[in-house]
């Protein structure tokens, strides 16, 4: 692997943290933001399954579908076929805009950022940089 290809996977990485973090910040503050919550929970979990792509020799294609990007990472790795994404699409661009009616409680917010973790530990532990 080049430093360049390195120094690019890890950059979608450090953004997805980011992302990761704004979404545990949102659901630590009082009143609870949990809609830009899910937002940025399904932009750390598009991030790594970018990442994961990457690693693996694949152009990012410009898409926020999560089922999609899980099901060309399954083919590198089957665990992300097993990953339910519940409906975490919503929040790519639905739930952006104030006609959606999307309104997540806390619990699904949570479970939203529990999955973005899962796939966050999940791409970590299989980008090895040699």
């Amino acid at each position: 692997m080049t430093p360049a290809l390195k120094t690019y996977i890890e950059s979608w990485l450090n953004k997805a943290d980011h992302d990761l973090l704004s979404a545990q910040r949102l659901l630590e503050i009082e009143p609870m933001i949990l809609d830009n919550a899910c937002f940025h929970c399904q932009q750390a979990i598009e991030k790594c399954l970018k990442a994961f792509l990457v690693y693996h020799g694949r152009d990012v294609e410009r898409t926020h579908n999560i089922i999609f990007l899980l099901s060309e990472c399954a083919n590198f790795d089957p665990v992300f076929a097993a990953v339910d994404p519940m409906n975490i699409n919503a929040y790519a661009v639905q739930g952006r805009y104030p006609d959606s009616n999307l309104i997540p409680t806390i619990d699904e917010a949570k479970s939203y950022y529990r999955l973005a973790i899962q796939i966050r530990d999940l791409v970590a532990e299989r980008i090895v940089f040699a």
